[in-house]
């Protein structure tokens, strides 16, 4: 394992002035998998911090020089705010309300139990990762803003000379060549020309040699499947569906039983999926969902996911409400695309929905989709029929622990929300 992976997930700082009890939590948490170094106080662990951040700090909260509730608010200042935990001997309900509220992730009570530590570190770090994404996902926002307004100006004066014009032309003839050097149709079509050029009439049949019928077969197949596709999404264009009442908390309760029913896509190249809490102060808000096709959108969009991702890294769900509306928000760790360059061109972010775009031209054959361009079209669909929003962007993780920014994609669905008592 490379030194970025191990910097990035399993680093973590224990602040703790008791030699005895940091030393079984070094070795413990050591032989968990994780990389821990222990400061014998709040002072040190706060210069180990400012040298080299953390992404989970464990602190005693009694501790000479700089005791645990002044490191917290120390190490909260920074601008990437580690996960905190806090150990403590004092089990009065007083104290530990007084002790959440100084914004730390989670309390252990001494004596300490390894089981309890295990699964307390664990999803720290699973809460860190949400978290960043967060806070990488805010700090990019101004940054695509800016990246907009620069092409959206570059096209403008593009199309004052005439160029832009041509550029877009080209651009859908070169969408029309793949889609007719691909599987299906244009391979369908190829393969019936050779069978006219090779084929032998004895007076009343055509004799095919039998590697070309194979061939005819498979890409009728390919080519049936496409038909059906364009089926669905004209089925979704033309016709209203039907629109069920959930709850937030019933909406993404369904979410996470969808994610449960696609491990097998998860395990093609041993991907991981995290995704994030949902206050429970929404249950007063319902969604109109379609569960069929929102369903086949949702695994559409964690398939892509998986299929565009670094193999064995993890793709982050974020759940979130923001005023009038329900966001779901999958991000990834991408391939480098055909060109060389990663993540989505700027330029592409709406060409995606389009039938037939791709912006890879591999094929993934142990997924067993169609690979046409076709998938996010449904999507794309699917989602305008809830008067939603549909988005795909790139985002820089500027916090990668050796320092490299680091592309990543989110895919972002909106769908619009309304209080209980509303029809």
């Amino acid at each position: 394992m490379g030194k970025g992976s191990i910097l990035e997930g399993n680093r973590i700082l224990v602040a703790e002035d008791d030699a005895v009890l940091g030393y079984y939590l070094k070795k413990q948490l050591t032989e968990l998998g994780y990389q821990v170094v222990h400061a014998k106080d709040g002072k040190l662990a706060l210069e180990y911090f400012r040298e080299y951040p953390y992404p989970v700090v464990i602190t005693d909260y009694e501790m000479p020089g700089l005791n645990g509730e002044e490191l917290i608010t120390a190490l909260n200042a920074f601008d990437v705010e580690p996960v905190i935990m806090m150990i403590t001997g004092n089990t009065d309900p007083k104290f530990i309300v007084k002790v959440m509220k100084l914004g730390i992730f989670d309390y252990i009570i001494k004596p300490i139990q390894d089981f309890e530590i295990a699964i307390k570190v664990k999803r720290a770090l699973e809460f860190y990762g949400m978290k960043r994404v967060e806070t990488i996902s805010r700090k990019e926002q101004q940054l695509r803003l800016e990246g907009q307004l620069e092409w959206i100006q570059w096209k403008e004066k593009m199309s004052s000379v005439g160029k832009f014009k041509r550029q877009n032309q080209n651009l859908f003839e070169s969408l029309k060549h793949s889609f007719c050097q691909g599987a299906g149709f244009g391979a369908l079509v190829s393969i019936l020309k050779m069978i006219r050029d090779t084929c032998e009439f004895d007076g009343k049949f055509y004799k095919i040699e039998s590697e070309l019928m194979e061939l005819v077969q498979t890409n009728a197949d390919m080519a049936e499947k496409s038909l059906n596709q364009f089926a669905e999404i004209d089925s979704l264009i033309s016709s209203d569906v039907s629109l069920k009442k959930y709850t937030i908390q019933e909406f993404y309760q369904e979410l996470k039983t969808w994610l449960d029913e696609i491990s097998h896509i998860l395990n093609v190249q041993n991907h991981k999926v995290v995704i994030s809490d949902i206050n429970q102060n929404h249950s007063v808000k319902i969604l109109l969902v379609n569960e069929i096709c929102f369903k086949k959108s949702f695994i559409e969009i964690m398939t892509n996911a998986c299929k565009f991702s670094v193999p064995n890294s993890t793709i982050t769900v974020i759940i979130k409400v923001e005023q009038d509306w329900f966001k779901c928000a999958v991000y990834n760790e991408p391939i480098p695309n055909f060109d060389g360059t990663i993540g989505i061109p700027i330029q592409y972010e709406h060409l995606i929905f389009e039938p037939f775009y791709r912006l890879s031209k591999n094929v993934f054959e142990r997924y067993g989709t169609l690979d046409f361009g076709l998938g996010l079209s449904y999507v794309d669909t699917c989602i305008k029929k809830h008067d939603g929003k549909i988005s795909i962007f790139n985002v820089k993780d500027h916090l990668d622990w050796n320092g490299n920014p680091k592309t990543k994609v989110a895919f972002q669905i909106a769908l619009p929300i309304q209080l209980m008592n509303k029809s």
